[in-house]
């Protein structure tokens, strides 16, 4: 084999490589399969939808709960939190879309 045939080999090798790891693994953090913890993002999005405060910081509340029961991954988990960073910030039409697609990409 020569030297061109096999960088070409280890090219399409690793671009077959990157395609794979593109395809499965690249969606948003997942939830898992708990119930309470689907409803506890549930209840997020209607709280960001009805841009209320309050009922954010009680959501926020029963995230970390559910985090520190281990029923909610530590990567979904953050990026709940930067939703609701964002909707507390001011920026509720934002993180009511992304909340939504969020809930979307969720396996169940």
């Amino acid at each position: 084999m020569g030297a061109m045939t096999m960088r070409r080999l280890v090219g399409r090798a690793a671009s077959a490589v990157a395609l794979c790891a593109a395809i499965a693994g690249c969606g948003p953090a997942q939830i898992g399969p708990d119930r309470d913890t689907f409803k506890a993002v549930d209840a997020l999005y209607t709280a960001v939808s009805l841009r209320d405060a309050k009922l954010v910081d009680g959501c926020a509340g029963r995230l970390q709960e559910l985090r520190a029961a281990e029923k909610l991954p530590e990567a979904p988990f953050r990026s709940l939190v930067a939703m609701i960073d964002e909707a507390k910030a001011g920026g509720w039409e934002r993180a009511q879309e992304r909340l939504a697609s969020f809930m979307e990409a969720q396996r169940r």
